[in-house]
Formats: structure tokens, C-alpha cells, sequence
């Protein structure tokens, strides 16, 4: 399968988003881009506040905030790790999240290469 590229852009786009809004001013994000198996992995990195675990299962989930008081003052409608997944899953990915509370996230995604 061939990936469409301004959709795999937008998965970027919304995951650097977040990285970058839910991390301190002049913190680390970063991206990092491996293959292996037939397979390409793009992880974003950041060193925000991180997620709970009790809301890692939800937060794909449209409209889904993990803190009420983020679409108030972080801004955004909880719709950006949805169309994410979506886009990902249409291309017969899968996409991921590790958090630890005050250390960050990681939020990866793995596409298959084209033969």
C-alpha cells in the first residue's frame, strides 16, 4: 500500500501539536524515524506533564480531554489523536502511546513499507 502523504503529514502535524502544547517553554520534542521488518515507526517525544495512565485507553477516543480545563486553556476539541488514528489504521498501522506523569509522552505510529 502506498501512504498518502499529506494524511501521514497531518498525524505528524496533530502529534508535534500536541507535543509541543502540553510541553514547558523551551523543552525538548523530538522525532525520531526507524524501519524495520517492512515496517517504518515515527515516535514523538516530548518532556510535558504527561497522561495518567487511567486515560491512555481514551484518549484516541474522539472529543476526549484528559484534563477538562485543557480545551479552555490549552485551546483544540479533542479531535486531533482521533483523525490521527484514523488516518493511521486506514493505512494499516497502528498507533501507540507510553506516558509517565511529570516525564512525558511518546506517541509512535507504524506504517508498513511499500514492496
Amino acid at each position: 500500500m502506498l501512504a498518502d502523504a499529506d494524511a501521514i503529514v497531518q498525524v505528524l502535524v496533530n502529534l508535534l501539536g500536541n507535543a509541543v502544547k502540553f510541553s514547558s517553554r523551551w523543552s525538548t520534542v523530538s522525532v525520531v524515524l526507524t524501519s524495520e521488518n517492512g515496517w517504518a515507526t515515527f515516535a514523538v517525544k516530548d518532556s510535558g506533564r504527561g497522561i495518567p495512565s487511567d486515560q491512555l485507553g481514551a484518549i484516541f477516543e474522539r472529543f476526549h480531554q484528559v484534563d477538562s480545563s485543557d480545551a479552555r486553556e490549552k485551546g483544540g476539541s479533542g479531535l486531533g489523536l482521533a483523525i490521527a488514528r484514523d488516518i493511521v489504521n486506514q493505512h494499516e498501522g497502528h498507533i501507540d502511546v507510553e506516558s509517565e506523569v511529570g516525564r512525558g509522552s511518546t506517541f509512535s505510529f507504524t506504517l508498513p513499507l511499500a514492496s
